[in-house]
């Protein structure tokens, strides 16, 4: 499915340091304008990407990991430069990932056992602050683009309350969501972990009475044919061919 295609009816805390206030409307924006939250789990070596083990060993998959966080973080700056924030895990890695997240980012712990939990916390907090779209962002895909945001944006001014960008062997890349949306992160915890998680999701959303948007799926870093995928990819940055053992050229 292309990206933004829509589906139709399918349907607190305190902030660490820097930050971020309201988003301000960018060039052609009615009102204000996104804010991105990163979902980030720490970079240590074990812990981390430990299905790539048998390729990167524990320090390449902690590696890797440090530069999709630092890739996600750069994206969203520059998709909402007034409203990035970081929610990271364990809750003791702040210094870990305020290496990786400079700047104004707002850093915060996740709360709550689950995905949808965490999720429900992580979007409340934003909200107390900000009142235009809310794209979440996992650091999973060897590239973001600004067409994913378009796209997620593309599908809340269309008139979905959600748009979900998933990931070819199950999970989310991408939630974006028009305003606080509690019944979306009161769905089952398979929802979010399932293979085929559209299956599930559309269902859900639809008897939640959201209306959503499906972004194009895409392969994250989960598994080695991931990786292996990543490295035949020709513009895969510098910094992640290395990490990856690509060749150059």
């Amino acid at each position: 499915m292309s990206a933004g295609d829509k589906t139709g009816q399918a349907g607190p805390g305190q902030a660490g340091p820097g930050q971020a206030g309201p988003g301000q409307a960018g060039p052609g924006q009615a009102g204000p304008g996104p804010a991105v939250i990163v979902m980030a789990r720490a970079p240590r070596p074990g812990q981390v990407r430990r299905a790539l083990e048998p390729l990167l060993g524990p320090d390449g998959c902690a590696a890797l990991q440090s530069e999709l966080i630092t890739v996600a973080v750069k994206w969203a700056h520059a998709i909402a430069p007034h409203a990035v924030y970081v929610a990271y895990d364990p809750p003791d890695a702040a210094p870990e990932i305020r290496a990786l997240a400079p700047g104004a980012a707002a850093l915060f712990p996740q709360n709550g056992d689950g995905i949808g939990r965490r999720l429900a916390d992580a979007t409340a907090r934003v909200f107390a602050h900000h009142t235009g779209p809310l794209i979440v962002v996992w650091p999973d895909l060897p590239r973001l683009r600004p067409a994913h945001a378009a796209a997620a944006l593309g599908d809340l001014r269309a008139g979905c309350q959600v748009s979900l960008g998933p990931v070819i062997d199950g999970g989310y890349y991408m939630i974006a969501v028009d305003r606080p949306r509690p019944a979306l992160f009161t769905l089952p915890e398979q929802t979010w972990r399932a293979p085929d998680v559209m299956t599930m999701a559309l269902p859900a959303a639809c008897e939640a009475g959201l209306e959503v948007g499906v972004l194009r799926t895409e392969r994250g870093l989960h598994r080695p044919t991931d990786l292996r995928a990543a490295r035949a990819d020709p513009t895969l940055s510098p910094e992640l061919a290395r990490i990856l053992g690509a060749r150059a050229g």
